[in-house]
């Protein structure tokens, strides 16, 4: 049973859409930028992880040793990036390089 004092769905849309003003966002909208902008800082955050790795100076017996886990890896960040990028070109973007400052 509902409660007298209970507003109802369209007083509630109502209410809503008269606090919403011209230029202000749903807080879903809020919610999926930060969204976007956190899965552009995690992107930035493994090339800089990816930026620290240096191989070159392991000895041959080291990177014999980890070379399977190191393979395994290398193909899946490969395959995540070509996702990534695969998706970004499906939608008609080209992908280009940063111009040198």
């Amino acid at each position: 049973m509902r409660s007298i004092n209970a507003p109802t769905l369209s007083a509630a849309l109502t209410g809503r859409a008269s606090r919403a003003t011209p230029g202000t966002r749903d807080p879903l909208d809020r919610l999926r930028t930060r969204d976007r902008i956190e899965s552009i800082a995690r992107l930035r955050a493994a090339a800089r992880a990816l930026g620290d790795v240096d191989v070159s100076g392991w000895d041959d017996a080291t990177l014999t040793d980890h070379l399977d886990d190191l393979s395994k890896v290398l193909c899946s960040l490969d395959a995540e990036l070509a996702r990534v990028a695969d998706a970004v070109r499906a939608r008609g973007f080209r992908i280009a390089e940063p111009k040198a400052a």
